[in-house]
């Protein structure tokens, strides 16, 4: 796949702000430390954006049916990290990051076909996906469609849950995280003075809505409150503006950005495992009492993630792997994973640390997929015959 190397900044800035975002937060009294973890919330969307503006340049290079085929294998190779959150995914299915990406990667497919280049269009389509979760949440707030098109948010983060209380997890709404695609693209594409005027809308709006209902529901993430819509959507036109202005060679960090956003498929993986293995050796030996204990965990972790990215980057790829019927195998084992929990309840934790490991496997060997030979012979296809 060609790459782009402000599209590999912005996810790899995506990355950085994962590694805080991620841990726990140890003492809710720390209030900056707490403020830290709910401001780096809001950066998810870099991920999503970004990828959608790579789907557009991979549209216009590549047949509509292999790219179509590899999103969905990679959709599949999702489910690794599925298993991570929800070990019972084959029984009650919950959307994640990897599947996101991917349906909105092939939802701009489509776009991209009848849309071509009128960038309008993508802003839209983009305000029209986020009105129709206003128009559930106004009309239809009890159906969930499957937990899978407006899963109730019922996640309790993990400073507020009790003793004992367990782990929820909501998975991602596709309504209406899906609007973050097409708002890239237009983002990227249209004349940037659309961008200042969105960007200022938006503060606009948000100065109201902090006025009139306070702050709280801009802390709303996964039921996606329209004051997390507002700000999510001015960082998008903000990142954008600094991506397409600033000369990538003035970025700031952009060599260790570019190169967690080339890898940030591993990155998810890999920053999960430096994440949990430090904190379990934290608390050994601190509590959460310990003064600065969050940002020693911090520090630690951009230093552990650092070098456990560059020593995977320097293993081989696996010969194994370069086989269709490898993956396969893998996703067999995956699809099987969440039998073990039917035996016992307990065992959810073995299927969370495989659906781990598996997945940082196939997600360092992911490139080996753009050369199986069944998609070997949809690349063969001409462009312009499959995207018609």
């Amino acid at each position: 796949m060609s790459r782009v190397a402000n599209l590999d900044y912005m996810k790899g800035i995506g990355c950085l702000v994962m590694v805080p975002g991620h841990t726990l937060v140890l003492n809710p009294d720390d209030k900056a430390s707490f403020y830290i973890y709910i401001l780096l919330h809001f950066f998810t969307c870099l991920f999503f954006t970004a990828s959608g503006v790579t789907t557009i340049f991979q549209a216009e290079r590549r047949p509509t049916s292999y790219l179509l085929a590899y999103f969905l294998i990679l959709f599949f190779v999702g489910l690794t990290f599925t298993s991570i959150w929800h070990p019972q995914w084959l029984f009650d299915f919950r959307l994640e990051i990897v599947q996101i990406i991917m349906l909105g990667c092939i939802l701009l497919l489509f776009m991209h076909r009848f849309f071509k280049d009128r960038w309008v269009l993508y802003l839209f389509a983009s305000m029209a996906i986020f009105l129709v979760k206003v128009a559930h949440d106004t009309w239809f707030p009890e159906w969930t469609g499957g937990n899978i098109l407006f899963p109730h948010a019922d996640y309790v983060p993990s400073h507020l849950r009790k003793d004992g209380d367990p782990l929820v997890t909501v998975g991602f709404p596709l309504f209406p995280w899906l609007f973050m695609f097409p708002l890239g693209v237009f983002c990227y594409f249209a004349q940037l003075k659309w961008n200042y005027l969105i960007a200022g809308i938006c503060v606009a709006a948000s100065l109201v809505m902090l006025n009139q209902y306070g702050i709280d529901d801009f802390y709303d993430k996964w039921d996606m409150s329209i004051e997390h819509f507002l700000v999510v959507t001015f960082i998008t036109c903000v990142a954008f503006i600094i991506v397409r202005s600033v000369p990538f060679e003035r970025l700031p960090l952009r060599n260790v950005a570019t190169f967690y956003g080339q890898s940030s498929l591993t990155f998810l993986y890999m920053h999960l495992i430096v994440l949990n293995m430090l904190g379990v050796a934290l608390t050994l030996v601190a509590s959460k009492d310990t003064p600065y204990i969050q940002y020693i965990w911090y520090v630690l972790s951009y230093i552990g993630v650092y070098f456990a990215m560059k020593w995977i980057a320097g293993v081989r790829v696996s010969t194994w792997m370069k086989k269709e019927s490898s993956w396969i195998i893998l996703l067999v084992v995956v699809f099987a994973m969440p039998l073990i929990s039917l035996y016992n309840e307990s065992l959810k934790i073995i299927v969370s640390i495989s659906g781990l490991l598996i997945g940082l496997f196939m997600a360092h060997n992911y490139k080996s997929i753009k050369d199986f030979p069944s998609l070997q012979n949809l690349l063969k296809k001409p462009v312009a015959e499959t995207n018609k």
